[in-house]
């Protein structure tokens, strides 16, 4: 058979095959298990995103994709009210929503750079618009290894560097 014949006739019975598997659908069993950073270590980086980022005018409203709920804006508890007092804190419901949002923005890239340690952490939109690589209506809001993006980077990494996160947020509540 000449190289020709050859190639036609792959060209004719093979193309079929492969437009087939080409349309195949995922398994019925195949989910998405997410890896997400330690809730455990999330509350002194959600002090810092509330105490930076929390405000009525931010992302403590209900119309942004990330929500933040705590002392600064945003209440979760009905009878909570905003910060009027020193000492009024974010209460634990507020931060476990606050986790829930930071870690289902982008679930995929969110498990991506958990699993590879904090690698590449910039793929994530929260950090591009953090460090204003990104539009970002509040503007830069920190800078590539400064107190922010480490306690942000580092709980991405898994392991937390509360100093960092204590020392970006000074106003936080106790």
């Amino acid at each position: 058979m000449s190289a020709r014949r050859s190639l036609l006739l792959a060209l004719v019975f093979g193309a079929p095959f492969g437009v087939i598997a080409a349309c195949s659908t995922p398994a019925t069993d195949g989910r998405f298990v997410e890896t997400v950073p330690d809730r455990a270590t999330f509350e002194p980086v959600a002090k810092m995103l509330v105490d930076r980022c929390g405000t009525l005018d931010c992302h403590g409203t209900t119309f942004r994709n990330l929500r933040l709920y705590g002392s600064e804006g945003l209440r979760f508890e009905k009878d909570a009210s905003p910060n009027l007092l020193p000492g009024y804190a974010t209460t634990q419901a507020e931060i476990e929503q606050d986790y829930q949002s930071v870690v289902g923005l982008e679930p995929e890239i969110m498990s991506q750079v958990v699993s590879q340690r904090g690698a590449a952490p910039e793929r994530l939109t929260l950090i591009r618009k953090g460090r204003g690589q990104e539009d970002h209506k509040g503007g830069s809001l920190m800078a590539v290894g400064d107190d922010r993006d480490t306690c942000l980077v580092s709980w991405l990494a898994g392991k937390t560097d509360t100093a960092a996160c204590v020392r970006a947020a000074p106003l936080q509540n106790p």
